[in-house]
């Protein structure tokens, strides 16, 4: 589906009076909508309501006679609402946009990113700070390494890895971020610098549990979080949040941006900063995002999108070992360009993409990186059980290091990778969907690789479904593991994984949702670091089976008390350093009318404290605490206490977090 203007279609057809009312959901391209909430409240003396959960096809029947009140609910679609006077005698199609309006996080528990099994929700009320923070508060099977108030660094002492299903690397490259439908990755290290995905122009963030190779290749073998930068729908809009809290820590972020008549422009730019609550512990970051668009016709969208950020900071060391004046200092800049095609039975996007960063170390290590591409995404709807996804891509990543200190010239190194995907998702009957991909990949280092999937979803009844999936995911090794450090071995392979799992849906009612899902991956040819300094070696000798199982509830229990629980369990025979066995995020979000308070909490097991699996580290839990007072239509006051019962804990050993901390200030739009 585009992410340009997708339109919500609903058809209704009525034979005969007596024949009950169908009404069938579809999107824009005249694919069903299955999952979708619809209800139909006759508007005469007996006022009788009839509440239904459309299937695989899209439709839902009720014996409801007009005047009858149509209304249409289904994740990531803004809410359809319609009064039919009479009966249509031929089918009607009515349309609503895409939501867009808010920042949102969509966990998908099926196997594919067409098949979304939970509700979006807003990133913001949980007082999120980052891409990152917002999944590991969101998604039970994700967990991100921290060690401070703000900014998670890189080298040495860098954190931000995050593991989903206990598949993370450090750093990491296990899990792929992609940006607006392209890879982002650092191209002379090959993992992605967290503290460069802020909120400031977040429209929405994605997250893919199980590998995802077959659509985007090397580094989506744990599963992909997927960032769209926000657009703006319709007129012009502004909007300026700002907050400030302990040991100095801001965040103040600007957005502005117009829809004109034939395209739109919009801009965005964002500073965080803190003291930190540790001496040398501080951090300071300011990204800015200019983005300009036109429609060539009614069928063809081209856009042209660049980026700048840049960061500093402080790595403080273990509190056994103290650094002073440990520093890093990143700038990345980046230039995409977009066309984007949506017509009656075919829609897709092409990305023509660059980027380029400089690193400055304190240890004297200085690289520059950059990383180039194309991709190409297509979808045809065949017929109307049948959509077929074609695509390929091709990508060149590299970049030169060097330490002035040691006097260390590490070269210069490039690789190039080219691929053609394929998937096809088929609904040969209302209640069963299949579906299959493959993808062939080329690597001018490591030679060619195919990985497939399969999956089936099945639906007995209205609300209840059960998917199955097996795919196979694969990470190439990067340039640093290949000839940089900590021991370069040229002769590196990918690593492989097979994963299977099986999915539970269900929705009894209309204000509960539950999910269920059981997995089990089998990791082989991992690359490992064995040895001691300076007697290190990597080599591809590291084996893992991952299993263990997801739930989570979503209950709307009053018209203004909304509660969410979501629990993961792993058990792996080589769990990665710092990942827990368990993890359990919960929520309740009350709206009061003139406030909104939303209580959030994560409880984490226990971890290993090292690769050898020698040491623990105990386990802990968190709670949020935020409140939003509307003082008028324009403005916003907020206030959140996190960490509110002081708990002492560590993410990474060494590195103890702060204890209760608050932010407030204010949001403006306009």
């Amino acid at each position: 589906m585009p992410s340009h203007f997708p339109l919500f279609w609903l058809a209704a057809a009525v034979p005969l009076i007596a024949a009950p009312l169908r009404i069938q959901v579809v999107d824009a391209h005249s694919a069903a909508v299955p999952g979708a909430l619809v209800e139909l409240r006759e508007t005469g003396a007996d006022g009788r309501v009839w509440r239904r959960t459309t299937g695989m096809d899209g439709v839902v029947e009720a014996p409801a006679a007009p005047p009858v009140l149509v209304r249409v609910q289904a994740p990531g679609f803004e809410n359809f609402q319609r009064r039919f006077e009479t009966p249509p005698v031929e089918p009607v199609r009515l349309a609503t946009a895409l939501l867009r309006t808010s920042i949102d996080v969509v966990v998908r528990d099926t196997p594919l990113p067409a098949e979304a099994a939970g509700t979006a929700m807003e990133i913001e009320k949980t007082g999120a700070r980052t891409v990152f923070d917002a999944v590991e508060k969101l998604v039970p099977g994700a967990f991100v390494s921290r060690r401070g108030v703000m900014g998670y660094g890189i080298a040495t002492n860098g954190t931000g890895m995050v593991s989903i299903r206990g598949i993370g690397e450090q750093p990491n490259a296990g899990v792929l971020i992609v940006v607006d439908g392209r890879p982002d990755v650092q191209g002379l290290m090959g993992h992605p610098l967290p503290d460069f995905y802020s909120l400031s122009d977040a429209g929405t963030v994605t997250v893919t549990q199980g590998p995802a190779s077959v659509l985007y290749g090397s580094n989506a073998m744990g599963g992909v979080i997927e960032v769209k930068p926000a657009r703006p729908q319709a007129g012009a809009g502004t909007r300026l949040s700002s907050g400030l809290g302990s040991f100095l820590t801001g965040q103040h972020r600007f957005s502005h941006g117009a829809r004109l008549e034939r395209g739109f422009y919009s801009l965005a730019a964002g500073i965080s900063h803190t003291r930190g609550d540790r001496t040398s512990s501080a951090f300071r970051n300011q990204d800015g995002i200019l983005a300009l668009g036109r429609d060539l016709s009614s069928s063809w969208k081209a856009s042209v999108e660049g980026r700048y950020g840049h960061f500093h900071v402080e790595d403080p060391g273990p509190v056994s070992a103290p650094l002073h004046n440990s520093y890093a200092r990143v700038g990345r800049g980046g230039l995409t360009v977009n066309l984007d095609n949506a017509g009656t039975r075919t829609w897709g996007y092409a990305r023509l993409y660059a980027a380029r960063g400089h690193h400055i170390l304190t240890d004297g290590f200085r690289s520059t990186d950059s990383t180039t591409g194309v991709r190409v995404d297509q979808q045809v709807l065949l017929t109307p059980q049948v959509n077929l996804e074609v695509g390929s891509d091709v990508a060149v990543y590299g970049g030169r290091a060097r330490n002035v200190q040691t006097r260390l010239d590490y070269g210069r190194h490039d690789l190039t990778g080219a691929a053609g995907f394929s998937r096809i998702n088929w609904t040969p009957r209302s209640r069963l969907h299949l579906r299959s991909g493959v993808r062939y990949e080329h690597n001018s280092v490591f030679g060619s690789i195919g990985v497939p999937e399969f999956g089936v979803t099945y639906s007995p009844v209205d609300g209840y479904s059960l998917a199955l999936e097996a795919a196979r995911g694969f990470r190439n090794p990067t340039l640093r593991e290949l000839y940089l450090f900590p021991a370069p071995n040229p002769l590196l392979r990918p690593e492989h994984l097979w994963n299977y799992q099986a999915a539970f849906l269900a929705r009894p009612a209309r204000a509960l949702s539950l999910s269920a899902t059981v997995f089990y991956a089998n990791l082989s040819s991992l690359i490992v670091t064995t040895g001691r300094f300076p007697n290190l070696a990597l080599n591809n000798s590291g084996r893992a089976l991952n299993r263990g199982w997801e739930n989570t509830v979503r209950w709307k229990a009053h018209r203004r008390v909304a509660l969410e629980s979501g629990y993961a369990y792993v058990r792996s025979t080589n769990l990665t350093p710092y990942v827990p066995s368990h993890k359990w995020n919960y929520s309740v979000e009350f709206d009061a009318g003139r406030a909104y308070v939303q209580a959030g909490g994560m409880t984490v097991g226990k971890r290993w404290a090292d690769a050898r699996h020698s040491a623990t580290m105990p386990g802990f839990t968190l709670a949020t605490l935020r409140a939003t007072l509307p003082v008028s239509k324009t403005v916003n006051l907020f206030l959140m206490l996190d960490n509110l019962f002081n708990r002492r804990y560590e993410v990474v050993p060494g590195y103890p977090m702060l204890g209760i901390n608050l932010m407030s200030g204010f949001t403006l739009s306009f």
